[in-house]
């Protein structure tokens, strides 16, 4: 899978900054790119399943911060919970909500190993070997994105500098890097299929 430094290198490419002496050092380049990958999970979430131990009698099951939304919910027997509709138990079975960053259930639970799958933030690793934590050909959506914001910090330096011609071209270049990559979102949802991913 592909990682931060690979990332960096085609982001380097795009900004066509792989001289001797390039102009966005890496540290600048991981920045933007950590950026790119939080803005690309607003579209398209991280999937994940986590396990949770649950003690017996609890009605609260806090999940972990980088949860943004619960999908599904099974108990320590494996057994998947219907999603609740009202605030109390519906005809005794068990059920559950999704309520300020916990699974509520609407019955006091049994002890085990619950799985939780849910949706949640995207990150990008701190270091180079890791995988970056998109998904499989949407490496480029994530490079125009940070191509964009790198294109456009320089515009404002030059700005500041009184070069606002050279400001404006390369605002212009930064708009169809977004433009291309709004594209190529809204291509990849089109090309989505229903399923649990696990990317």
């Amino acid at each position: 899978m592909v990682n931060r430094a690979d990332l960096r290198s085609q982001l380097r490419r795009r900004l066509e900054d792989t001289t001797g002496t390039p102009l966005w050092d890496d540290a600048t380049l991981n920045e933007l790119l950590a950026d790119a990958v939080s803005h690309y999970g607003i579209r398209f979430p991280a999937e994940r399943t986590v396990s949770v131990v649950v003690s017996a009698g609890d009605t609260t099951v806090p999940v972990d911060s980088s949860v943004t939304l619960v999908v599904a919910v099974r108990d320590g027997a494996g057994a998947t919970l219907p999603r609740s509709r009202h605030s109390s138990g519906e005809s005794g079975r068990q059920t559950w909500r999704w309520w300020n960053g916990a699974v509520v259930l609407t019955s006091p639970a049994a002890a085990g190993t619950w799985e939780i799958d849910c949706l949640g933030h995207r990150v990008l690793p701190g270091n180079d070997s890791d995988p970056a934590g998109i998904r499989p050909g949407d490496e480029e959506i994530v490079v125009l994105l940070a191509a964009s914001s790198a294109l456009l910090r320089r515009a404002v330096e030059l700005s500041k500098r009184g070069a606002e011609t050279g400001g404006l071209t390369l605002t212009r270049i930064a708009d169809r890097h977004t433009q291309q990559a709004e594209l190529l979102i809204q291509a990849r949802r089109r090309r989505a299929t229903g399923g649990w991913l696990s990317t």
